[in-house]
């Protein structure tokens, strides 16, 4: 695995209002990015409830993504769950942006 690492992401421009990019940082990680307004998330693309991926679910209200398949809901800026049937949050993980380019910590 790797550890406490920043891996690029992308380009600021190349991510439009809640566009959403999926990562794959190995062959147990991958890690969805998105932009909302002027801020970077990033989170394990997995529900927490059944493991599909949480990029196929759409943003609510600017902070919350619900995962297409179940309805369950989860912050994105601290990945706690917050609507069944997820009751365990998601990972989230540090964004920062240098030189036009968004990076993400996995650790």
């Amino acid at each position: 695995m790797i550890n406490n690492q920043w891996i690029e992401a992308g380009t600021i421009e190349n991510f439009k209002e809640n566009n959403k990019k999926v990562i794959r940082i190995n062959d147990e990680l991958e890690v969805m990015v998105i932009k909302i307004k002027d801020s970077f998330f990033a989170i394990e693309n997995k529900c927490s409830h059944d493991e599909k991926p949480l990029s196929d679910g759409k943003i609510i209200d600017g902070e919350i993504i619900e995962c297409k398949y179940h309805g369950a809901r989860f912050n994105l800026q601290n990945g706690k769950a917050l609507k069944m049937p997820a009751v365990t949050p998601i990972n989230i993980f540090k964004t920062k942006i240098e030189n036009g380019k968004i990076y993400i910590q996995i650790d």
